[in-house]
């Protein structure tokens, strides 16, 4: 067959007779701690297809797109890196892996009937557009927005019959939910407002001008006993069909076998993930666990290396074992409280992975001040900082620089992001006049 398949979390295989490539196979391990297990088994057909691509495809470095636990399964393939600032996944991976790093806009030939163009953004997620037979083309923007490149994706996808879009479009589970506020009360995420799915395919679809979308990047479930009442926030599948409108295409089921020549598809019928709860002390976590003198000092030298966080932020407060621990940043009013037992929050700090234990989102964030940890925090902390290595102003100058020149598009994502960040907080308490602007937008454009 020539095609593609879709199966687990955001995994597509290309295949050119035989599997050629695979993107981001989480096939094992259990992220974020073990916050994160698979919503759906993979079925033994899609799972040995994953096994025998001959490459390996990822986009970014959470990890149920690259997956420690499933990374040796993969020893005798060949990774494809996407070119950022710092390399740093290349960088790691290189130690035991084979790798190779692709510059991003660049046609890369994998077989006679398939290649692929990778695009490196700013924000160090990738995208990828996978062609097949010059007759499909396959973009896989999985959790990211292909900063700096839109317009020339778009121009890409514009040329090929069939165009489809792999994106992450849920209710908003995915990220930090686990929010308090000053009053130290539960702040509903938006994910609790469960906004109409369809509504948000049939607007990117047009955006990207995409004729086929197929849900992507979002079949995850929480199964930490602390973090396993998230799951209320989780889209379930048939909701992602909600108001949606096919003006402009198909949205097909979310686990398919395409065939290329035939322009037709068969549905794969992968069986519900029935596993429960785990234990959090599985992971190494007890929650009663103190913070030493070593592990302040971490945390201490962690945090104040950011430049950024000093200019928006008072403080951090990490709330330990029932202890509180404060980092002063400045002298502003504006501050973060983190309840996180002692062992991940440790882990996450040494390996630079601080995004993991947000997204596990079984640590407890409390406001002080401040609507939101974006666009102040996580960005500058979780992606220019861990995984750019980019935390001073002089290292962040550096690190835009980079992006500035290897994007075809920068400027205009630049502003156009730039513009989102200023509204946005000021329109946080007219959340509902927002949804009815962005909606008639989403009409109009």
């Amino acid at each position: 067959m020539i095609g593609f398949e879709t199966i687990g979390n955001a995994t597509i295989t290309a295949f050119d007779d035989l599997p050629v490539l695979t993107t981001d196979p989480w096939v094992k391990g259990k992220p974020y701690f073990g916050s994160w297990s698979h919503a759906y088994k993979i079925p033994n057909e899609q799972l040995d297809n994953i096994y025998r691509s001959k490459y390996i495809w990822l986009s970014h470095g959470h990890p149920d797109h690259i997956d420690p636990d499933s990374l040796d399964l993969f020893k005798e393939k060949t990774f494809l890196i996407p070119d950022h600032y710092g390399d740093r996944i290349f960088n790691d991976l290189s130690i035991n892996y084979k790798c190779k790093k692709i510059k991003s806009n660049i046609w890369i030939d994998l077989s006679k009937n398939i290649r692929i163009k990778s695009f490196a953004d700013w924000n160090q997620d990738s995208s990828l557009i996978i062609e097949i037979s010059k007759k499909d083309i396959i973009f896989n923007l999985n959790d990211g927005s292909a900063l700096g490149w839109s317009k020339e994706i778009k121009k890409i996808i514009s040329n090929y019959k069939n165009r489809f879009l792999m994106k992450l479009i849920s209710w908003g589970d995915a990220d930090m939910i686990n929010f308090y506020n000053h009053h130290k009360e539960f702040v509903l995420p938006l994910a609790s407002e469960r906004k109409p799915c369809g509504e948000s395919y049939t607007y990117y679809m047009k955006k990207w001008n995409c004729n086929f979308a197929v849900p992507f990047s979002c079949f995850h479930k929480y199964s930490r006993s602390d973090s396993i009442c998230m799951n209320k926030f989780v889209t379930p599948l048939k909701e992602h069909y909600n108001n949606y409108n096919d003006t402009n295409g198909e949205l097909l089921p979310a686990f398919i076998k395409w065939d290329t020549n035939k322009s037709d598809y068969i549905k794969i019928e992968p069986e519900k993930n029935l596993n429960g709860e785990e234990k959090f002390e599985n992971f190494g976590d007890n929650w009663a666990d103190e913070l030493d003198y070593k592990d302040k000092e971490i945390l201490k030298n962690y945090f104040t290396k950011f430049d950024h966080l000093k200019k928006n932020f008072g403080f951090i407060n990490f709330r330990i074992g029932n202890k509180d621990f404060t980092i002063k940043l400045s002298n502003r009013k504006e501050g973060i409280e983190f309840n996180a037992p002692r062992n991940s929050l440790i882990f996450s700090i040494k390996n630079n992975i601080f995004d993991d234990i947000l997204i596990g989102n079984f640590m407890k964030t409390r406001l002080i001040n401040v609507p939101s940890l974006y666009p102040n925090f996580t960005p500058y902390v979780t992606k220019y900082g861990d995984n750019g290595m980019a935390k001073s102003e002089e290292e962040l100058k550096k690190y835009f620089q980079y992006y500035k020149l290897n994007s075809t598009n920068y400027w205009l994502d630049y502003l156009r992001i730039k513009s989102e960040n200023i509204i946005r907080p000021k329109i946080e308490k007219y959340k509902n006049i927002y949804f009815l602007a962005r909606t008639i937008k989403r009409k109009i454009i």
